[in-house]
């Protein structure tokens, strides 16, 4: 993938699941199977969660993907602090 991906959605709980699913997406948009998209979708559940725990009310978590080279990588940002999930995207078979 050419262009990287941005997204912020609020980290109230009701919404902040969404963002690891676009995750999920993006990884397959990117070339990488099922799989790989369960992975990273643990991966980003697992820090949005860790990042919003006591986040104050209005808070966003901002997520910025991009695929260099057959990886995908996110990083994740609330309130100041940040994360970066990655991921091997596994070459394509001819």
């Amino acid at each position: 993938m050419g262009d990287p991906v941005n997204l912020i959605v609020p980290a109230d709980g009701r919404f902040r699941g969404l963002a690891p699913e676009v995750g999920g997406r993006y990884v397959v948009a990117a070339g990488g199977s099922e799989a790989d998209a369960g992975v990273v979708v643990t991966a980003l559940t697992g820090a949005i969660d860790g990042l919003t725990e006591g986040s104050q009310i209005g808070a966003g978590v901002e997520l910025d993907f991009r695929s260099p080279e057959g990886v995908v990588e996110v990083t994740v940002r609330c309130e100041g602090k940040s994360s970066v999930v990655t991921h091997a995207i596994p070459a394509a078979k001819a």
